[in-house]
């Protein structure tokens, strides 16, 4: 076992480990905590974040640190992780006070974290990410690439990502790239691990593996610290819940006390229905106006083992396509081709309010009125160092100008407008959008689309890493340009959410679709098990298995 490896390495069986904690048991039964943070305060500039938050953290603890975007979850995180420090309070490992100035203190003292944002160097090999830092070596200077090779094929063996561990980084997916951040945190030393929305890039077959581990983890002695905006998951792992609203703790209790909607109040600070709002059919008898449509669509991908295989669907005014697949699938290569940032070459036919459609750059497809909502907000998505602003007005540049200048005027009344539109929580147009929590980033993305007006919106997991609150704001989003015709790819991989917005569903596999539901034909079951290998495949789509 992974665990008991690193254990040993630490000079500890985890025989010896156990009958040190058993040990160590308070009057309670309690173990020792391993880490204890106590009044932690944190401000960015005027701006509270962290108003006394206190923890404790034991062994075979998953302690569930919930709460909306900006409720200062990622602070106290990186405070813990040593990306930050406190501007007041303490922290504690194993009973002895610490400060953590940087990442490496806290690595030292068993700590590691799997950040939301991908940390990786694509350039790099999975392997030389995993242990980059601490690889093994075989003499003065010389790294041991065989032993580090068959140490991280092991881990991402147990993860269940079939990647050469030679292979590099950069040509994998998001979700795939997640799965490696995972592992680099689980080769270290950690006796705690903080997990930021780990399977908000996995599907939910991979989702239950990493939660299988997590399980399995904590029944080894490790404590992890995790966040997730799928509740579900929270339930079925956490053993205690710390809530946070606006910076400060308001419910730190065992998570059997604690029930959904007890959840759901804390972190709104009200009563709230978690119910997705389902869009109403149209009850007119009068067929809507075809605006995409994409016929035989084929992109074969070098090198690579995924592609699109005789892709064809129509997408009508006022409705919403969903996408549904596994990783690999093909959803997000189908959406670039749309968009015009396929970065392989495609064959076949794509027509826009009846006209021929062939975008071969990013531009070409925005001047035709399609925006893309990317599935990697910070990567292509976003201005990390600009304001919420300049992000926003990014794709409207060319009607707020006149003769090449940008008025300043009209850039800031549409920044106002999109901002109120969206509720974006800043502390005004000129933030810096780096500083924003990811589910008011995720606002600002869709922001800067909207604003162009589009008639065709792509979505790609627009909702990956928020909270109910925002995933309600842009639920309510895309009912409100459906009302208005614009006509919605939306690619996503939380089930229940596709099949509550969508008014039809194809589903992929391979690149090739093997299955078409209207609304109301499917579950979640269904769609998994014809987006799985070796399911079925409805007649209509049995040739393209065959050929």
């Amino acid at each position: 076992m992974l665990v008991t490896n690193m254990l040993e390495a630490m000079g500890m069986t985890m025989s010896a480990a156990a009958a040190q904690e058993g040990a160590g048991r308070g009057d309670d039964g309690l173990p020792p905590p391993l880490l204890e943070a106590r009044e932690l305060w944190k401000r960015f500039g005027a701006n509270p974040v962290l108003q006394g938050v206190s923890l404790t953290v034991r062994p075979h603890q998953v302690l569930a640190l919930m709460g909306l975007n900006g409720a200062g979850k990622s602070t106290l995180m990186n405070i813990l992780c040593g990306a930050l420090e406190a501007d007041s309070g303490g922290l504690a490992v194993g009973g002895e006070p610490l400060t953590f100035r940087r990442p490496a203190d806290a690595h030292r003292a068993g700590i590691a974290m799997v950040h939301q944002e991908l940390q990786l160097v694509p350039e790099l090999t999975l392997a030389e990410n995993i242990f980059l830092g601490r690889e093994p070596t075989r003499g003065p200077g010389l790294v041991d690439v065989r032993a580090m090779n068959a140490a991280a094929a092991e881990i991402l063996a147990r993860l269940g990502l079939a990647r050469l561990p030679s292979e590099r980084v950069g040509a994998l997916s998001v979700a795939e790239r997640q799965v490696v951040e995972i592992a680099k945190a689980l080769a270290t030393r950690a006796r705690i691990l903080i997990l930021d929305e780990p399977t908000a890039a996995l599907s939910a077959a991979e989702a239950d593996r990493l939660l299988a581990l997590v399980g399995a983890l904590r029944e080894e002695g490790v404590a992890i610290i995790l966040t997730s905006h799928r509740l579900d998951e929270v339930f079925a792992v956490a053993t205690d819940m710390l809530i946070l609203r606006d910076g400060r703790v308001v419910c730190d209790a065992p998570a059997a006390a604690v029930s959904r909607p007890d959840l759901i109040r804390h972190m709104l600070g009200r009563d709230v229905s978690e119910a997705i709002a389902t869009p109403s059919p149209s009850t007119s008898d009068t067929p809507r106006r075809t605006v995409l449509e994409v016929a035989d669509l084929v992109r074969r991908d070098r090198g690579a083992r995924r592609g699109l295989d005789r892709v064809s669907f129509r997408v009508a005014e006022g409705e919403v396509l969903g996408l549904a697949g596994l990783m690999g699938s093909g959803r997000t290569e189908l959406l670039e081709v749309i968009a015009g940032a396929s970065p392989a070459p495609w064959t076949g036919r794509m027509m826009l309010n009846g006209a021929a459609f062939d975008p071969r750059a990013p531009r070409e497809a925005i001047s035709e009125g399609v925006a893309y909502v990317t599935e990697d907000r910070k990567a292509s998505g976003l201005v990390l160092g600009q304001s919420i602003g300049s992000n926003i007005c990014l794709a409207s540049l060319d009607r707020l100008s006149a003769l090449g200048w940008v008025s300043a005027r009209r850039a800031a009344e549409l920044a106002d407008e999109m901002m109120r539109r969206l509720s974006v929580r800043a502390s005004g147009p000129d933030q810096a959008v780096g500083e924003l929590s990811g589910g008011n980033q995720q606002k600002v993305v869709m922001a800067k689309w909207l604003a162009r007006r589009p008639r065709v919106l792509l979505l790609d997991e627009p909702t990956r890493g928020v909270d109910v609150g925002a995933k309600a704001a842009i639920y309510g989003l895309i009912g409100e340009l459906s009302e208005a015709g614009v006509a919605t790819v939306l690619a996503s991989s939380d089930w229940p959410e596709l099949l509550a917005l969508s008014d039809r569903i194809l589903v992929l596999r391979d690149g090739r679709p093997t299955a078409r539901f209207s609304r109301g034909e499917a579950t979640a079951e269904t769609l998994l098990d014809f987006a799985s290998a070796g399911g079925p495949v409805q007649p209509e789509f049995q040739h393209l298995e065959a050929a």
